[in-house]
């Protein structure tokens, strides 16, 4: 956390340009850190240019880093449009695991739907659910394309159910958001969701 009290006008001016994020200025988040500063933004004033030394309270840019980085690529794998159509050579299965997410809360969707409408009880409605999602997983399910680049739609469906299985689990087992007759009403409502038909190009 910075702390400006004591400073000069004119250092405070030059903490207050490379240790904040002025409105519309970019920055790339990784692991390493983070990387930009607000010159996208503007040009420092002459006295807010870096003059080299520390300035304490850490973060942003300007100083020195270990390893800076030159240059960054983004590779975009694929795409969806607002009409539902994906482009892109998919490498990773984003439109397998999307496709089956969608499907796996449609099918859950309509489980809780039928069981409401059959006057089941919340607990009854759950019981239902895991006989098609199967029981909760104690972690969430790794993505199947991780494990095995050869994948099947069916993979990908199996772990979209034992994902949802995963956060009804921990919704019940902490259930901050309401009762389990919200839970009940907030799954059947995924499937008043309006979504474009997903599609390759």
């Amino acid at each position: 956390m910075l702390t400006f009290e004591g400073r000069t006008q004119s250092s405070l001016k030059l903490l207050t340009y490379w240790h904040t994020i002025f409105p519309g200025s970019k920055r790339y988040l990784g692991e390493s850190g983070m990387v930009g500063d607000n010159t996208d933004v503007r040009l420092p004033a002459e006295d807010e240019k870096w003059r080299g030394g520390m300035i304490g309270g850490g973060g942003g840019g300007g100083g020195a880093s270990r390893d800076p980085i030159r240059l960054v690529t983004l590779v975009l794998d694929g795409v969806f449009f607002l009409d539902g159509e994906f482009v892109g050579p998919d490498g990773e299965k984003i439109f397998e695991q999307t496709v089956a997410e969608v499907e796996a809360r449609r099918i859950v969707s309509r489980i809780a739907k039928d069981g409401h409408h059959r006057g089941l009880s919340p607990a009854e409605i759950f019981a239902e659910i895991e006989k098609t999602t199967g029981v909760a997983p104690e972690r969430p399910p790794v993505p199947p394309n991780f494990r095995n680049p050869a994948a099947t739609e069916a993979d990908f469906r199996t772990a979209a159910l034992q994902t949802i299985a995963y956060e009804l689990a921990l919704r019940r087992r902490f259930p901050q958001t309401g009762n389990e007759d919200q839970a009940v009403f907030s799954i059947m409502s995924w499937d008043d969701v309006v979504l474009p038909s997903l599609r390759r190009a």
